[in-house]
């Protein structure tokens, strides 16, 4: 038997209370609940999400996985799917956006746009920005997640990439969860193999930057550019 939220106490229902008062209003536990929606047996929504949130920070359960979620007694894979997608609508929101005509050069004008998020992931995920011949910025794409030393990155689908969204220049970007940002043999490698790549489609390689828990770096101030 699962208990929803309509079979709390009046006055304990977040629902009603979003209702009345607003989403602000809501503590992140009732939240949280209005998006699992119902508890299980002898255990109620709020209790289900309190539950989850004695062991995650909202930035630890943003970057959490389905199977991590589905330990949780009346979370299955629906609920653990609900959950991850509602952060992730909240990344995305909020990821600064950059204005019309805004240009994007390298190091300092990456790490103002992505290296606060960036800092926060706790897998490794490769991000290219989409430049025009004035190098103003036509698009973002996250293009793998994994691990550089794990995940074999084809040039040709960074290629097709630039292709797509009619890029004359690319800037890579890349996280280091563990917090060094010093270039590993793999980020060297996969740099120079996507820049061969893209060379023979007239597209610049600009920069590969990688942000780390403190600092980041930049591959073509490193000189591998």
């Amino acid at each position: 038997m699962e208990y929803t939220i309509g079979e709390l106490p009046p006055g304990d229902r977040p629902r009603e209370k979003l209702k009345k008062h607003g989403p602000g209003y809501l503590s992140e536990s009732e939240l949280l609940a209005l998006v699992i929606r119902s508890g299980t047996e002898g255990k109620n929504v709020l209790e289900v999400s309190r539950e989850v949130l004695r062991d995650f920070d909202l930035d630890n359960l943003s970057n959490s996985t389905i199977q991590e979620l589905k330990k949780y007694k009346g979370i299955g894979e629906v609920k653990a799917g609900q959950i991850l997608a509602v952060f992730e609508l909240g990344k995305r929101f909020a990821r600064e956006e950059v204005s019309p005509g805004e240009r994007i050069f390298g190091l300092d004008d990456v790490v103002d746009h992505l290296n606060p998020e960036l800092k926060k992931l706790e897998r490794e995920e490769l991000r290219i920005l989409h430049l025009n011949n004035s190098n103003e910025l036509l698009s973002e794409e996250t293009v793998f997640r994994g691990s550089l030393n794990e995940v074999h990155i084809e040039p040709r689908e960074i290629a097709k990439s630039c292709l797509k969204n009619n890029a004359s220049g690319v800037i890579l970007a890349h996280n280091h969860p563990g917090g060094d940002s010093d270039p590993s043999e793999a980020d060297i490698d996969v740099t120079e193999r996507i820049g061969d790549s893209l060379e023979t489609l007239g597209v610049s390689l600009v920069d590969h930057v990688i942000v780390g828990k403190y600092d980041e770096v930049s591959l073509k101030r490193r000189g591998y550019i």
